[in-house]
């Protein structure tokens, strides 16, 4: 399978989903109570995470097939670890940006750079559920608290009103007040919604346009970077999440903006990933793990 019809497939199967959702409404699949750690995937044989686009397409795939866990290698990883694919099993794919192999490698001039482009290369994964002799991973550990590593970040928050946003100017988080929420899930993943928007002010990531109105399709994107953002966050820090009170209001923008390019999944996911990295390194400041995926 090459990187366009990957793309292709991962959204048309996202925007499947959506319109299937429960009970006739419209959601996002992770909302489905107790799927959220299904996007922690990670390499079954190495345990490295799969990031980005990654993590929601090998996600996609555990819930479509009702794989318990999301932990997926190659046939060649498994095959080296003495594991075996069982026959007739099918595959599903994840993407890796790679520097070409025909690259120019000439060393630059003096005063002068030299571009590392990368392409997507795609890779055929099977699922740990699909092999016989593969010894299943523990669950990862959780070994840090959501409401401490919010706290650890650091950003400006205001509790108290009757809704939950970043305001840019003067750059802080509102959100109501703890009684407010169902639940401490509920409370936490929507401050991860809002924490994911904060890091898109200039002073961080420079991602946010204020410019736009709602309803445009760059808003459109910002809140599913934000939306993408907070579920994976949620998995890592092992909390469930459930549609906002406005997130019916999105739905639509999001299934027409899918739906005009594929590849605005793969983009928003890197974004969404960049952001809970950015995150992470100011709530726990250690280096981060290696990758499997460069970028979506």
């Amino acid at each position: 399978m090459n990187y366009r019809d990957h793309t292709h497939t991962v959204t048309a199967r996202l925007v499947d989903m959506i319109r299937t959702g429960s009970h006739g409404q419209w959601v996002m699949p992770w909302h489905t109570r107790g799927v959220g750690g299904l996007l922690s995937a990670r390499n079954a044989t190495t345990g490295t995470p799969y990031r980005g686009s990654n993590s929601i397409a090998l996600f996609l795939d555990a819930l479509d097939h009702g794989y318990p866990t999301s932990d997926y290698a190659t046939f060649n990883q498994f095959r080296k670890s003495g594991a075996k694919v069982r026959k007739g099993e099918r595959a599903t794919y994840v993407v890796k940006w790679v520097t070409p192999k025909n690259r120019d490698d000439t060393e630059p001039a003096d005063g002068q750079s030299v571009e590392r482009r990368l392409v997507p290369k795609v890779y055929a994964v099977f699922n740990a559920h699909q092999v016989d002799g593969h010894e299943l991973q523990p669950d990862p550990v959780i070994d840090h608290c959501a409401d401490e590593w919010l706290a650890a970040i650091g950003a400006d928050v205001v509790y108290g009103g009757d809704r939950a946003y970043y305001a840019p100017i003067p750059d802080r988080i509102y959100l109501p007040h703890p009684d407010q929420f169902t639940d401490l899930d509920a409370l936490l993943a929507t401050s991860l919604h809002e924490h994911v928007h904060w890091t898109g002010h200039r002073p961080r990531l420079d991602r946010l346009d204020l410019t736009k109105p709602f309803g445009s399709p760059e808003y459109a994107t910002e809140e599913l970077i934000a939306e993408l953002g907070a579920a994976i966050a949620a998995a890592r820090l092992g909390i469930s999440t459930q549609p906002r009170d406005d997130h019916a209001a999105y739905l639509a923008h999001w299934i027409e903006l899918l739906g005009e390019d594929a590849k605005i999944l793969f983009r928003t996911a890197a974004a969404a990933q960049r952001a809970v990295d950015y995150l992470d390194n100011l709530a726990r400041p250690e280096p981060a793990s290696s990758t499997d995926e460069v970028a979506a």
